[in-house]
């Protein structure tokens, strides 16, 4: 730190630094330099049973991913960037140390809306990603058509993994079935490839007011736009369901959100081609938080069956499921 990366933010000398957690789930902790007041946050990819070759490759691909989108797509500047990389280093546990950004992850003004009743404040910050999101999409399009060779072959892999857990083998035959309704659908598969983030969840973006901050971008990827969209939709769901036990609270979220990613985009005939297709990259979404071992087994369960259902009803009624 005092050699490679401090010296980018301040000059030498350097007094001392204090480490902090920030995750529980993950090794990640924020570097404080008290001379300066320097703060970064270091990530380490080295843990569990990866081995570091495995680790320094991820490192390597964030650390490249997070370049790529500063320097040649404009994630920079304004209100809508993801995190500077200031460096990364295989002998320290394949370390990757970004800028600290301000503000909170999404998590946090989830929780106020359902806690403290602060719903206007998650609408604002909600329309703040929905902007981070259309600038990343818009800048990233590319003449290439969406396929869902992508969502199909993710989607057996969340099976598998859920099937390791107690899926009911008769839940996941049913769940594939309606699945496979949306492969052939030309309607689903109209839009334009775009990077997508990969891993859109709660606490992958940092919100300040209007500034909205992409951290972990090591799943980046070239995808249908709904990818980000639908996890993020799914986040809502699953938190208003486990936090206040109601599917439903979720809603007027949700249709905010995704009103305000197609009118930074293309308009009212974009929100009726998006409300299209969310429940399938919801359902992908809803699946993927079934995996967390830490959440109860009721929970666990009633994400699967919401997910069966959005795949089931989803082309028939996306729309008014969403706005319900």
């Amino acid at each position: 730190m005092r050699q490679a990366i401090f010296p980018q933010l301040a000059s030498p000398p350097f007094g001392e630094i204090e480490i902090i957690s920030l995750s529980q789930q993950k090794p990640v902790y924020l570097f404080l330099e008290m001379h300066h007041n320097i703060a970064v946050v270091g990530k380490l990819f080295k843990h569990s049973a990866i081995t570091l070759e495995q680790a320094w490759s991820s490192a390597e691909k964030e650390y490249f991913n997070l370049n790529l989108l500063r320097n040649r797509y404009g994630m920079n500047n304004d209100c809508c960037h993801v995190a500077v990389p200031l460096g990364k280093n295989r002998d320290l546990s394949a370390l990757l140390v970004t800028e600290r950004a301000p503000g909170k992850v999404l998590d946090h003004y989830i929780v106020k809306a359902i806690y403290e009743h602060k719903s206007q404040q998650l609408f604002d910050r909600l329309t703040s990603l929905a902007g981070f999101f259309a600038k990343l999409h818009q800048n990233t399009e590319i003449d290439r058509r969406v396929s869902p060779e992508l969502p199909h072959s993710y989607l057996v892999k969340l099976l598998d993994s859920l099937s390791e857990w107690k899926l009911n083998p008769v839940q996941r035959v049913a769940i594939e079935e309606f699945a496979a309704t949306w492969w052939d659908r030309d309607e689903v598969w109209m839009d334009r490839e775009v990077i997508v983030h990969g891993d859109a969840t709660s606490t992958n973006f940092i919100i300040n007011r209007h500034e909205v901050t992409g951290i972990d971008l090591e799943k980046m990827k070239w995808a249908d736009r709904c990818w980000d969209l639908g996890f993020i939709v799914a986040e809502l769901k699953h938190h208003f369901m486990w936090r206040m036990g109601d599917k439903w609270a979720a809603e007027p979220f949700i249709g905010h959100f995704l009103w305000q990613y197609a009118a930074s985009c293309k308009g009212n005939r974009f929100f009726i081609m998006l409300t299209r297709k969310i429940p399938l990259y919801m359902a992908l979404g809803l699946l993927r938080i079934a995996r967390n071992s830490w959440l109860d087994d009721q929970h666990r369960r009633n994400l699967i069956s919401e997910a069966e259902l959005c795949l089931r009803y989803g082309l028939s009624s996306s729309t008014t499921t969403i706005l319900s």
